[in-house]
């Protein structure tokens, strides 16, 4: 498909988790020299202050979507349009629960060039921050990424590992159809609040414990089931801490 070459580039940067430390540096560079940048929510708003381009939230969280996706669209097409280079910016992983394909898909169908930097997605980040391996050898062979949006039929795919993103408000649906797919309801679950944030929290709970005790969480939750996180109870308990698997599931309040 041939560019136009008065037009400018998109490009779509992934941030990462929230910590402005796990930026790529390709991503850092492209922020730094950029005409506008379109940003999400839960990014760093004050590490933003420090680049010149034009900011837009573009954020978009449950219940209180500040613009639809059509229409940032259309943003994107119109700055580069205007010659400007654009970085949308967006937490995690453009690629991954963060609608980069269809920005792609639009932008190219108009003959605009775009680019993507990759960014760590909150799944790895977590396993990083909690010494959770969402891989492991003789316990979990393969992982699955799943979105645990209330308003989707929730999947569970034969996997080693879980994982949900934006479960928060869903975990009980979650946990009942896990367990309804064959799960024990004595595996382990690990619930990681705003990983790589200052106010990280991590609490350990089981299927059946989810279930019982059904709690209200705060966002953004990345919801870890699977014998992995068993890992890191038996390490901590082997180190005489608290009896992690008793904490019950509870995140803010």
């Amino acid at each position: 498909m041939t560019q136009r070459s008065s037009f400018g580039k998109v490009w779509l940067v992934g941030f990462g988790p929230g910590d402005p430390e796990l930026l790529t540096i390709k991503g850092y560079k492209l922020i730094k020299t950029a005409d506008i940048i379109f940003y999400d929510d839960l990014l760093n708003k004050e590490f933003l202050l420090k680049f010149p381009a034009e900011k837009v939230y573009v954020g978009k969280r449950k219940a209180n979507h500040s613009i639809e996706q059509a229409e940032i669209n259309v943003l994107l097409y119109e700055a580069a349009v205007s010659g400007k280079t654009v970085v949308r910016l967006k937490g995690g992983d453009p690629m991954l629960f963060a609608h980069g394909g269809e920005e792609i898909d639009y932008l190219e169908r108009r003959h605009i060039e775009v680019g993507v930097v990759p960014g760590i997605t909150a799944a790895l980040a977590a396993a990083a921050f909690t010494h959770v391996p969402l891989t492991h050898r003789g316990i979990a062979s393969s992982v699955s990424f799943i979105t645990g949006h209330a308003n989707r039929e929730i999947h569970v795919p034969l996997s080693g590992t879980l994982v949900y993103y934006m479960g928060a408000s869903n975990l009980l649906t979650i946990a009942e159809e896990v367990v309804r797919k064959g799960w024990p309801t004595d595996t382990p679950v690990l619930l990681v609040y705003n990983v790589s944030g200052i106010d990280q929290a991590e609490y350990y709970t089981t299927l059946q414990k989810t279930i019982d005790q059904p709690n209200q969480n705060k966002t953004p939750l990345i919801i870890i089931i699977g014998e992995v996180v068993r890992l890191k109870i038996n390490c901590d308990l082997g180190n005489n801490q608290t009896e992690l698997i008793d904490q019950l599931a509870v995140v803010g309040t």
